[in-house]
Parts: C-alpha cells; structure tokens; sequence
C-alpha cells in the first residue's frame, strides 16, 4: 500500500497543466493496429475516457466534484441506436454544474446539444429524474464528444471509492485522476495490475493520475466478478497524520452501531423478560444452547417482518416482542441481546458478496460489508450461524444468503467477551452513549456452502392419459434443497409481501396460461424441514400440456421441447470475456411417468439416449419404456463447479447444447387396441 505524506516535489499549476498535455499526445500516438481492428469490429470506441476527481474542505464536510470527459466514435447503426443518447443518473441530473455535449461530424462540422432542453422543466420546486435525452444529427462515422461536472457532499466517513479504467466499449486511453487540497492525504491500493500512478504535488493541491491504454471492452453480466480479475483501485482521502483503520475500528463502528440494544423504555424492558421467562417454560433447567432455539423458534414462527420505521428506531426490543414483529435493525439488536443474556459465546462476523471481490484484511475499506451477522460457539467448538432476517424473508439458524457461499469472511469479537458484561456496556442508555471496546480477537474463515449433493431440485411428475377427452392429468412432488432452497423460499415470500410483483406474475401466469407444460391446479401440502439443507416439497395435481398432440385415435406425436426446463447457467452465442462465479454447484432433476389406458409402442426412440460429461457438468437423459403401456422420462442437469474460467467457457456451451438436442426429439406413440 502507499501513502502520499505530501513531501514530493513542488510544481506550479502551469507544469501540470503541461505535463498532463504531453502525457496524453504521447498515449495517442501508441495505438496499434491490432487495437485498431478490435475497435472497428465494435460498435463505437473510446478516443479517450476521463473521469476527474477532486476533494475540497466545505466547513465540517467535503465536497467532491466529477468530472467527465470523452470522445465515442460512432462505427455502425447499431452504435447510433445504443450510444447517441445523454445517460445521467437522477443525483447527476439533479448535481450538474457544467456540461458540453457536441457531435463532430465527419464532413468536420460541429452539432451542440442546447442543454436547456435537456433540463427543461415547468417546477423548479420538482427534481429531475434520471435522464436519456438523444443527441442530435448522430450518424455512423461520426464522433460523440462528451463532458460535464456534478458534485457530491461528503461526510469524513465517505471519503472513499473504487475506480477501474475499463468499460464496456473499447478506449485507446483511460485515465482516472484524484486530487485534493495540500492538507489532505491520499492512501491507495492497487488490484489485478491497475497502473501506478504519475504523482504532481505543489503547495495547493496533490495530484494523482491513473493511466492506460488500448483497453479492451468488456461486457458484465449477473455471473462476473469485475474486481475478481479486472484491474481496479480503492483508495481513501484522510486528514494528514490520519490513521489506517483497524478490525478494533470495524466493530466498534459497523457493528456495535447497527446491533447493540437500547434501554431506554424501561416498561418494554420488562415485558422483554417477561416473554423470555414465558418463553423457555419448564426448559429453565436445559443448556443455554436449547433455550437459545427455544427463542428462535418463537420469534421465527409467531412474528411478522416490517420495514424500518424511524419512528420505533430507539424502542427496545420489549416493545418489538409486545408488537409481534421485527424490522432488520430491531432483529439484530434482538439476536445479540439473547446470546447475552445467556452468556453463549459470538463473533462478528463481516463477510462480503462473491461478486463484489474478497476483502483485504490489511487495508480496511469502509462500508464494504454488505453482510455483517452473527456467529455463536456450540458446546463443542463449532460455529453456528445466525444471520438476520429481512422484511421479506426469515433465515434458519445455519441458513446465509448464497452470496455469501464459500466466500472469506473476518470475525471479530472483544477480547473479553466472555466476561460479564456491565448495562452500561451492553445496551445504548437514555445519554446514547455507544459502548466501545478496547481490544479484539479476529479470526479468518471461510463460510460455509453447499455442493450439487446438497443443491437439488428435484421434480417428480406421474400423469395419466385420458384417451376420450386427449388430456393428461398428473399428481407431482417438487422439492428443492440448500441454496435453491434458499432462493426459492425467498421469491415466494416476496410473492406473498409484494402484492405488484405477486400481481405481476399471476398476470404473466393467466397470459401464458396453457403454454406451461406442467400446470398446477392445486397444491395438496407443503413441508418444511428447518435444519441444514433445508428442504421444501410441494406436492400438487394439474395438467400436462403442449406434450402430447393426437394425431388420429391411434397415433400421438410426443414433444419434449415443453417438458424439460432445467435451470441452465445462461450462455451467449459469443465467447465471454470474463469468467463465471456462481454462488454454488448444482443438480437438476426431472423424472417424468406417463400412464395410457391402452398398450403403446414408442416410435424413434432407439438411441434417443444421452449421456455429456465434462469438467463442469454433466447432462443425462433416458427414455425408455415400462412394461406395456408407460414410459419413463430422465433428465437431468449437474453443475459441479463455481467457477467457470473465460478461457473454458466453450465446455459450458456444449453442455447447454446437448440440452437443445434434446429439446428438439419427438417421439411418436402407437396405441395399440
């Protein structure tokens, strides 16, 4: 890591100025035919892509302006139709303070953007939405000049980001440049061989730039993990003489402030031992660990999720157990204030999403856990997990989002923990003084996942042939475990609290109406097991349809293209230029039973078979015919790792393929009399 401690050479504004000109003349002429090539392939490129950024003092906060400048060449239609347009996101459109857009013509003449339309509005009182407003007289071979300024106040706390060079056309230079006031500081780090900077210091501001040229365009999509082999940046702006943060730091002020309890309402702090003592009942002589589940087991089971209302911000969480509900601060506050009352031993635990990048233990960067929950030691050593609930969803004791599967993750927890706790210490007081600790114990590990053994879906559909009205009927068992467990439980309460999303989907479901091949009419029972894998059966009656189409009284053309819809990991005609990370392996399974009333003979079906196996997944489908008047349908899907590399992702293509193949088979059916 480095540290500017503003001791470097002094330049005059002037030399800067002309030290960056020169700078940027030298990058243009390196260009070189390959790069060419790459850009003229693409829809548009980049002649250049800057993005500036400068911190100033504004009193007891900061103000950071962004500015950003760039050229688009414009190659094809397709180009015009995707890039002629002046994006701005609702803060940007509501923050500019400076903007320029032109279009540089190729016959060499120019075409300004009036601005006062693009910010046209009959309330000045009203904020601007986002903003995608056409600039005009674009067309292929032209050249899409861009530049604007918006502002941001910042609290000291915010003073950090991540940048990267890269985007999703092409740029024959990328440069990214910080600078503060000479009183400022400003520490970086460097991943995955982002540049090092040129670095210009005078007596009024320090001056960083990043650099690089001929950079490829990279398209992202829900599986890339853009800091996991991309270069980027993280860097921090701090006061001179500034510290570096500490774990110490992390839990004093990411945990403690969004877990410790209040005891302010000392009425609702009675009702909370109350219900406690109600709670565990005649188990006040069993392990803390029994009693703790007993808890658990109440709050996930009688009480309702809600949104955060800042009006109950400071109850207690007597008045959340009197309500019946929680919201995601209130439960954490919750969780932690049982494991002490009970003395159970936990940890911290800050943990961040594949997909977002690993965390670096050394340089701590702020705010960048978008998972802090807990963990509490069993009677034997392990851990046990307890991740808190959202407003739509409730997690089991072990249960974490998938997210979070087999990713690195830091424990924390005092030094002293296992000694009782004074209240002062423990709960937020009418003084709203936050409890601090002095020293820390901190741990690496990783969490835990699941394999393809464990994340299954598994549909099991029996169906039987009504020859005199051409239907097919069926009873079916659905059963989903570990993280698709996870993920489908968490739609279907989403469903349940979200009327426009459940609306939408019933919407979606009426619209499509018979085009599903299997139909559920009605749900017959539902099961639940709460303990690790989690597995949750339906088990429901319906119709099959679009499988089977009667010819005549004795023929019927059999289609699988219907039936099999396995849930495949989504590939593009194209190579990808970034990798697969996926959450977790999995296993996908379809067993399929169909009964007629009459003795049949399956046409085609000799060496319909197909076995696939690579490295990354295996595809198996069978069919086949059982005794005289059923056939039996297996297919099945494995995906077995979760890491697919860019330089691979032709095995998961042709894994896809093999799929498609199947989808397309049909079978004809010979009824005999």
């Amino acid at each position: 890591m480095n540290q500017l401690y503003l001791k470097e050479r002094k330049f005059s504004t002037i030399l800067i100025t002309v030290f960056l000109f020169l700078y940027s003349l030298t990058s243009f002429g390196q260009e070189t035919d390959e790069f060419n090539v790459l850009s003229q392939k693409e829809d548009a490129y980049y002649l250049f892509n800057y993005t500036d950024v400068t911190y100033k003092k504004n009193w007891s906060s900061f103000k950071r302006y962004i500015s950003v400048t760039n050229k688009i060449v414009v190659n094809n239609v397709n180009g015009v139709e995707k890039y002629a347009f002046l994006n701005l996101s609702e803060y940007e459109s509501n923050h500019i303070t400076e903007i320029d857009i032109k279009t540089l013509k190729a016959d060499g003449t120019v075409v300004a953007l009036d601005s006062s339309l693009v910010f046209k509005r009959t309330d000045k009182k009203k904020k601007f939405n986002a903003i995608s407003y056409p600039i005009p007289a674009v067309e292929p071979g032209d050249t899409i000049s861009t530049s604007y300024v918006y502002y941001e106040y910042l609290k000291k706390s915010e003073l950090s980001s991540y940048a990267n060079l890269h985007n999703n056309l092409p740029s024959k230079n990328s440069q990214f440049t910080i600078s503060t006031d000479r009183d400022l500081i400003v520490r970086y780090k460097a991943y995955n061989g982002f540049p090092k900077p040129k670095i210009v210091t005078n007596d009024t501001l320090i001056y960083l730039e990043f650099s690089m040229d001929k950079l490829k365009g990279f398209e992202e999509n829900q599986y890339s993990c853009f800091t996991c082999e991309l270069p980027y940046l993280y860097y921090s702006v701090d006061n001179e003489g500034g510290k570096l943060r500490t774990w110490n730091d992390v839990y004093n002020e990411e945990f403690n402030a969004l877990t410790q309890p209040l005891y302010i309402d000392y009425n609702n702090a009675t009702y909370y031992k109350r219900w406690k003592r109600r709670t565990i009942g005649e188990a006040k002589d069993s392990s803390k660990y029994y009693k703790f589940k007993l808890l658990f087991n109440d709050v996930i089971d009688n009480f309702r999720m809600t949104e955060l209302n800042p009006r109950e911000f400071i109850k207690s969480n007597g008045y959340f157990l009197k309500e019946k509900k929680f919201d995601p601060v209130s439960i954490r506050r919750f969780y932690r204030q049982i494991l002490e009352d009970l003395e159970i031993d936990y940890w911290a635990v800050f943990a961040k999403s594949k997909r977002s990048g690993t965390i670096d233990e050394n340089y701590i960067r702020r705010e960048e856990f978008d998972h802090i929950f807990f963990a509490y030691e069993k009677q034997n050593g392990a851990l046990d997990f307890l991740y808190p609930h959202s407003e739509i969803f409730k997690y089991q004791i072990n249960e974490i989002p998938t997210s979070i599967y087999n990713t690195g993750a830091i424990l924390v927890k005092p030094k002293d923990s296992l000694i009782k706790k004074k209240k002062r210490d423990q709960f937020i007081t009418r003084e709203f003084k936050m409890a601090k600790v002095d020293s820390i114990s901190m741990a690496k590990i990783v969490l835990p996942g699941m394999n393809s053994s464990f994340n299954t879906v598994s549909q099991m559909v029996f169906s039987k042939v009504d020859l005199s009205d051409k239907t097919v009927n069926h009873k079916s068992r659905f059963r989903i475990s570990g993280g698709l467990s996870t993920e489908i439980r968490n739609f279907f309460s989403t469903m349940d609290n979200d009327k426009q999303a459940s609306q939408y989907y019933d919407a979606l479901s009426e619209f499509e109406g018979d085009k599903n091949a299997i139909q559920i009419d009605s749900v017959l029972s539902r099961k639940f097991i709460s303990r690790k894998p989690f597995s949750y059966t339906i088990n429901s009656t319906g119709k099959v349809n679009n499988v089977l189409n009667f010819i005549n009284d004795s023929l019927v053309s059999f289609s699988i293209k219907q039936l099999i819809n396995h849930s495949t990991i989504e590939t593009i005609p194209v190579n990808s230029d970034l990798s697969y990370y996926l959450d977790y392996t999995y296993s996908d399974n379809f067993t399929f039973n169909m009964e007629f009333p009459k003795n049949i003979e399956i046409l085609g079906i000799e060496n319909a078979n197909t076995e696939f196996k690579n490295q990354y997944g295996d595809y198996i489908f069978v069919i086949k015919k059982l005794k005289k008047n059923k056939i039996k349908i297996y297919s099945s899907y494995k995906i077995k790792k979760n890491k697919i590399p860019k330089e691979n992702y032709e095995d998961l293509k042709k894994l896809n393929n093999e799929i498609e193949k199947v989808k397309s088979k049909k079978f004809i059916i010979k009824i005999k009399e």
